[in-house]
């Protein structure tokens, strides 16, 4: 289940480490307005944060439990994952190149310790919800190694922004935010092509028949193949790029036409075209 873990380590390791930077900027903000007082309070929002990200991936886990049609739950729980991933990158194609003055603006108009550890719990938390709705396709499939993912991502990621605040070492923000929002766009196009083959899978067992539930492609690779899509090389290019050995039409379609729209998104909000 190679897929599953570093599915869930790349998700996890880039919100946790926007988070972190997030934290990092709030800080450092703080200190420099005199106001290390409040920075108790904005760990406070980061420690509750965590707690609700927490319960709200063991939700996810429970309902899938209960949820008679597997097909569609995990279809259901992919294209949730693509809406919260559509709205990361239309949200950072708009506002990643300002973020850090943003956060300063505000932080600067904040006066309350309860404004600080609100301000920091909405910020964590959306990257904690976020990453569970996200890694809730590779949770129901394979439970261990999605944690053992969210783990593997979370530690470096943690690491490198308490590197970059001690340090006081500079990144650019705009080329960060521009490199994960296009690697989020091949993250979703993956999980839109999976929630469609699940949804073809249903069909097929429902009694469905048509062009579109018929293979576009099949490379007849064995099981095993490195280059299957359970086998080494073609689990990390699924998940880099939504890379897959056999595909239906209907899942060729829908994701190369969302890879296509994900990326001008991006690269018209970062004006490179």
């Amino acid at each position: 289940m190679a897929e599953e873990l570093l599915g869930s380590a790349l998700v996890t390791f880039r919100e946790a480490l926007e988070a972190g930077l997030i934290v990092a900027i709030t800080v450092i903000t703080l200190k420099k307005l005199s106001r290390e007082n409040l920075i108790k309070w904005a760990v406070l929002g980061v420690a509750v944060s965590v707690v609700l990200g927490i319960l709200t991936g063991l939700l996810v886990w429970i309902s899938y439990g209960m949820f008679p049609e597997k097909e569609l739950f995990e279809a259901f729980s992919a294209f949730i994952a693509v809406a919260v991933l559509t709205t990361v990158i239309y949200w950072m194609a708009r506002k990643g190149p300002q973020l850090s003055a943003e956060i300063k603006e505000k932080l600067g108009l904040i006066g309350s310790a309860t404004g600080v550890a609100l301000f920091i719990f909405i910020i964590v938390f959306r990257e904690a919800l976020e990453t569970v709705l996200i890694n809730a396709t590779y949770l129901i499939r394979a439970p261990a190694e999605t944690l053992a993912g969210v783990i593997v991502g979370s530690l470096p990621a943690i690491g490198l922004a308490a590197l970059i605040y001690y340090a006081g070492v500079r990144l650019n923000l705009r080329k960060f935010f521009l490199i994960t929002s296009m690697l989020l766009v091949f993250i979703a196009s993956g999980l839109v092509g999976y929630g469609v083959h699940e949804l073809v899978e249903w069909a097929e067992e429902s009694g469905l028949s048509g062009i579109v539930l018929e293979k576009a492609y099949d490379l007849g690779l064995p099981e095993g193949h490195i280059m299957s899509s359970e086998g080494v090389v073609g689990s990390i290019l699924s998940v880099l790029v939504g890379y897959s050995d056999s595909m239906e039409w209907a899942r060729v379609l829908a994701q190369f036409l969302y890879l296509a729209l994900g990326l001008l998104v991006v690269l018209r909000g970062y004006r490179y075209i």
